[in-house]
């Protein structure tokens, strides 16, 4: 099965009503699943509390991203379900701030990295990311049209979900981990600042718009453009940013000093230290000769299977599956995305819209 890719364009209720039209039954199954997972299991959680946890995101994020919220409505409008459905599928990870307070284990599984400088072979970037998740997650790759606030980019995401991870027109690139921190607030979900990021010029403004809102908890974002790259390490309430010059790699962990305390998640038994540590140790073996094949292909590892870079189910012990693995190059437009683990499914070339479609 192809991911499928879903246009959006015009105003932000524009832009949600055609995503949600589009996929209006991928929505009602992921909510669906959603609460069927959590209900099940020795600590059920019941769906009013997951969903009233999720709306109490909804005031900071109407005041700080209003044309967001505008197109969750629009998406929830379009595929005929209650906007408050649809608002919890975009808090998917800050509902993991709820299972944390409940004291269980909630969380995504992925490993990215950047190379550039003298670590490729001519001084190209590249932004890569291993998308773990439970087998259940639906992909779809949005294709967002420039014009009102949107400059073009290519957003792979979730049903109903208005990002994951991206690329826009001027060559920003975003890849994401999750991580759970214990400063939890009410504030903007991650998806909201994907979007905010992939809106922006440069580099630079991509940093502020990740962090200028109210998180609702945090994240690690490695955002890359055509001359390098950044790790964003985040936290509720405070971050770490590093400049990455030649390579670097994230797993679901802080690392930062200062963020350590904040640790809220048992960084699933280890693999999230392996992973991390995994590529750092492909990067380095790799470093001068970094191509767009060498990067594909070290998203293909299977060291420490089943929780590996290239990631495989093995239940009850590995919930997660590499569901998609991606390469941008942002000096390129372009990304470079598989239907599943890497090691089995091709890469994919897909291009950024730099111009508005004709009417």
């Amino acid at each position: 099965m192809t991911i499928p890719i879903i246009d959006i364009a015009g105003n932000a209720g524009e832009r949600g009503y055609a995503h949600g039209r589009a996929l209006a039954e991928g929505i009602d199954r992921f909510y669906e699943r959603w609460m069927l997972n959590a209900s099940a299991g020795p600590r059920p959680i019941v769906e009013r509390d997951a969903v009233g946890f999720a709306m109490g995101l909804l005031p900071e994020s109407r005041a700080q991203a209003p044309d967001l919220v505008e197109e969750v409505e629009g998406i929830a409008a379009g595929a005929g379900i209650p906007f408050e459905k649809v608002w919890f599928l975009n808090c998917f990870d800050e509902a993991g701030g709820y299972w944390l307070y409940k004291q269980l284990n909630l969380g995504r599984a992925c490993t990215t990295f950047a190379a550039t400088g003298r670590s490729t072979s001519d001084g190209t970037t590249y932004v890569a990311q291993s998308w773990d998740i439970n087998e259940w997650y639906e992909s779809v790759l949005l294709r967002i049209a420039p014009g009102n606030d949107e400059v073009g980019a290519l957003v792979y995401s979730h049903p109903g979900v208005v990002a994951g991870m991206g690329i826009n027109a001027n060559g920003v690139a975003l890849v994401w981990n999750s991580l759970q921190s214990t400063d939890q607030r009410h504030g903007v979900p991650v998806p909201f600042l994907v979007r905010l990021a992939l809106r922006q010029p440069k580099l630079s403004n991509a940093i502020a718009a990740c962090l200028r809102p109210v998180r609702a908890i945090g994240f690690n974002f490695i955002v890359g453009a055509d001359f390098g790259a950044v790790c964003i390490e985040a936290a509720a309430m405070k971050q770490h940013v590093t400049y990455i010059g030649t390579h670097g790699a994230h797993g679901n962990h802080y690392e930062a000093p200062e963020l350590l305390a904040l640790e809220g998640n048992p960084a699933y038994e280890g693999s999230s230290f392996i992973r991390a540590g995994r590529m750092r140790q492909l990067l380095d073996e790799a470093a001068g000769t970094l191509d767009l094949a060498r990067c594909q292909n070290l998203l293909r590892d299977h060291a420490n299977e089943p929780g590996s870079i290239c990631a495989h189910l093995d239940p009850p012990d590995y919930p997660y599956l590499t569901k998609a693995a991606v390469v941008f190059v942002p000096a390129e437009r372009a990304m470079y995305l598989s239907d599943g683990p890497p090691c089995g499914a091709p890469f994919v070339e897909h291009r950024v819209a730099t111009t508005v479609a004709a009417a």
